[in-house]
């Protein structure tokens, strides 16, 4: 942004010279001072470029030597071109003042209109845009060889409702080659600057100024638009009174990265060493992270929780834009709840639009997803409803943690097997495996270890066979019972012995 001096120049008498040219998205408020050093009367004038003819802020307005005259702020949008003029030497015009951003608003602000008056016409000089809240300048000059008299007036609602209550000026007098000028008149969104002169007059006026729009902050309006930086060396409250440096009541959303932290820093110059000390951020509401969630730290990460839930989703509808033969839905009202696999069903759709049974999302993009089958039927409907279900074994699938290192290390849950795989060992060092449904087995492989009645195949039984053992020497033939003990897997790892 420029601020003070823009531009200075004692021109040659004569030709109009270029003063300043208003830059690229920006709009330039400032005056323009000029001062005589020649002892003739000198005439001025100041006026901007449309195309190759001047049109003028003031017209050959006279100076007297060591007189300094000053014109009320001129409005200069981006482009727009200042010029000026001189009959004599040695005199002298210098503008300052400041820029500001004018990059958003639907009609930019500086020169806005430029009208000729010759007569009793009543003329629009300038009517206020809708949505918008104008402050303006009128720059009135008198380019005729006799006295003008000027009229001037703001209506509420155009030039055909134009009545006698609506005056602002009332038969002023101009002089030939002199000007009027009235600053920071006020319009609001439709209303006109009306304007005309007595017959065979020529007036122009020339209105420039400020336009202000929601999108950039209405004077009106108690909101407070920052289109640059903005910096508070106080708390700053949202929504409340603030009671920390950054107090906030309500919603708040961050589109772009977001780092919380709290930091201390203890230098060692002599030997190059930051300490640095991370605070703690505390979130006491729901926290919903759209998109990968990054973690680096060489401390535990804690979770003071019950359980973890992954693939959490719950049932929600949603609307968008369908068309019979494409797999596409665009113009989603809410994504927050879409996540690839899920499935969903068509509820509301004009016409005979349907969707068959067992469809997913594909992709999320955007305000789009991406379905696995097509919209079936004939037609479309720029508002169908949708129902999105409970989380499926296929979002499960390869579900689980991963650990990395030179290789991954992980826990993934599998479809296909109904089953936790790791990939790599597990070693216990105190304590046991328990496994509480009978019906389930430990498998290596497509080898199938241990079951609740066989280890390795072999079954774990309890039976009482009972024989007469004649191989060793005994007196009396005497009938032997051998008992084998049914025995648990833990028990049958603990011996040594099959």
């Amino acid at each position: 942004m420029a601020f003070g001096r823009l531009s200075s120049i004692i021109p040659a008498a004569g030709p109009v010279v270029d003063l300043y040219t208003g830059p690229t998205n920006k709009l330039t408020v400032g005056k323009i001072t000029i001062g005589s050093k020649n002892y003739n009367p000198s005439r001025i004038q100041i006026g901007y470029k449309d195309g190759s003819i001047v049109k003028y802020f003031e017209y050959n307005r006279y100076i007297k030597y060591g007189e300094v005259i000053e014109t009320e702020n001129l409005y200069i949008g981006a482009g727009q071109q200042l010029v000026v003029r001189s009959t004599e030497t040695d005199v002298n015009f210098l503008f300052y003042g400041q820029t500001t951003n004018d990059v958003i608003n639907p009609v930019r602000s500086g020169i806005l209109n430029h009208t000729i008056s010759t007569g009793a016409t009543k003329q629009a000089i300038y009517t206020a845009p809708g949505g918008s809240e104008s402050k303006v300048t009128v720059s009135i000059c008198n380019l005729g060889p006799d006295v003008a008299t000027v009229k001037l007036g703001l209506s509420d609602s155009g030039l055909a409702n134009f009545d006698s209550t609506e005056y602002l000026d009332f038969g002023f007098k101009i002089g030939p080659g002199q000007t009027y000028t009235r600053p920071d008149i006020k319009l609001g969104a439709g209303q006109s600057l009306i304007g005309f002169s007595n017959p065979n007059s020529k007036v122009t006026f020339l209105c420039h100024g400020q336009l202000f729009y929601e999108v950039s902050g209405l004077p009106t309006s108690d909101d407070f638009v920052v289109l640059g930086n903005s910096r508070f060396d106080g708390n700053l409250g949202v929504g409340r009174s603030a009671t920390t440096k950054f107090d906030v009541l309500g919603d708040a959303i961050i589109t772009s990265s977001a780092k919380i932290n709290s930091v201390n820093y203890n230098e060692d110059i002599d030997n190059v060493r930051n300490i640095r000390s991370i605070g703690i951020s505390t979130f006491t509401g729901l926290l919903n992270i759209k998109g990968d969630l990054s973690i680096t730290s060489n401390s535990p990460l804690t979770l003071k929780s019950k359980d973890i839930t992954l693939g959490y989703s719950t049932d929600t509808t949603f609307n968008g834009s369908i068309s019979a033969g494409s797999s596409i839905v665009t113009g989603i009202d809410n994504i927050d709840d879409l996540q690839d696999g899920l499935p969903l069903t068509l509820t509301n759709a004009t016409g005979n639009l349907n969707l068959i049974g067992g469809t997913k999302i594909v992709s999320v993009a955007s305000s789009t997803i991406t379905l696995s089958n097509s919209i079936g039927g004939n037609g479309s409907d720029p508002n169908a409803q949708f129902l999105l279900g409970d989380p499926t074994d296929e979002m499960a699938n390869n579900g689980g943690i991963v650990i990395r290192g030179t290789t991954n290390k992980s826990i993934l849950w599998g479809t296909s097997s109904n089953r936790f795989n790791f990939s790599h060992g597990i070693t216990l060092d105190a304590g046991r495996i328990q496994i509480l449904d009978a019906s389930a087995n430990i498998s290596i492989g497509n080898t199938t270890v241990i079951t609740a009645n066989t280890v390795l195949g072999r079954s774990l039984i309890d039976e009482i066979v009972t024989a007469n053992d004649t191989t060793d020497y005994i007196p009396t033939a005497t009938a032997v019972t051998k008992r084998t003990r049914k025995v648990s897997a833990e028990g049958y790892f603990a011996s040594n012995s099959l």
